[in-house]
């Protein structure tokens, strides 16, 4: 089995690029989805979470307030790294149940936004950066979540940048096309069979 790491910026597609190798037989754990699950569910990440937040920073429904997080955490990088070590480790924990769930697969793709800021690089046989030129990505997030231009340009801003993504990868998926997305994703399955 060869682990691959999938990661890129905000409206890069790295979901859509996920459902290509997925649909060549890759098992595909989506950390970012996972993180949510484990933020919205696990009694340990929920007490420490009101804990680092406060006991409010939970919603009527009994879902996380994101929106609120994300406020505090982008400004106040000691919290943003209490939230991460609270909830890397579950997820790396559930990562290893995925692979032992999926252990006659040839390949497991490892997707998440933060692929190399969180260390989960390492887990990983190789890295694959998704991108897609700069005015597509702001489109797609700006229809995808109904958001400002000024909004994502806010988010790009305080994401890891691709030149510096690069150096820790070994392919570069480019998606301004997706008619070009599944011959990109077969070649690079096909060199490391």
């Amino acid at each position: 089995m060869k682990i691959i790491g999938l990661t890129g910026g905000i409206g890069s597609g790295k979901t859509t690029v996920s459902g290509f190798f997925k649909s060549l037989g890759a098992a595909v754990f989506t950390s970012d989805t996972e993180a949510k699950i484990i933020q919205n569910t696990h009694p340990e990440a929920i007490a420490q979470q009101k804990k680092l937040f406060g006991d409010d920073i939970y919603l009527s429904d009994g879902t996380l307030d994101r929106k609120r997080v994300a406020a505090v955490v982008f400004s106040d990088e000691t919290k943003l790294k209490a939230l991460n070590n609270i909830i890397h480790p579950l997820v790396k924990k559930s990562f290893d149940k995925f692979l032992e769930e999926n252990k006659d697969k040839d390949f497991v793709v490892l997707e998440t936004a933060i692929l190399i800021s969180s260390g989960f690089y390492k887990f990983a046989d190789f890295s694959v950066l998704v991108t897609a030129d700069f005015e597509t990505r702001i489109s797609r997030v700006m229809s995808r979540d109904n958001a400002t231009r000024e909004q994502v340009l806010q988010r790009i801003k305080n994401q890891q940048q691709d030149d510096e993504i690069m150096k820790f990868c070994k392919y570069k998926i480019i998606n301004n096309d997706i008619n070009t997305l599944e011959s990109q994703v077969k070649q690079i399955l096909t060199e490391n069979r």
